[in-house]
């Protein structure tokens, strides 16, 4: 028999390296104003777009490659730099 009684309540904690971030269409990753100059970069945002990338063939999706190019342009200019 059970200790858990019917007004009992259970939590389960789930850490924070197992959740998934979950993107919202709304969320703008990178936007250019009207002048052709770039307005919003969120870079937290196109990494996890990359990383989804490199974890699964089926995330290819136009978004996911082109914030994967997006990180692979920027570790590479870092190079040349000097920077990284």
């Amino acid at each position: 028999m059970s200790d858990i009684k019917d007004d009992d309540e259970a939590y389960l904690v789930v850490p924070e390296s197992h959740m998934k971030k979950v993107i919202l269409p709304e969320e703008v990753w990178a936007k250019i104003d009207d002048s052709g100059k770039l307005e919003v970069i969120r870079w937290d945002l196109i990494e996890r777009f990359a990383k989804e990338y490199d974890s699964s063939e089926s995330n290819r999706e136009q978004t996911h490659v082109i914030c994967k190019l997006l990180t692979l342009v920027r570790d590479e200019t870092r190079k040349e730099c000097g920077k990284l």
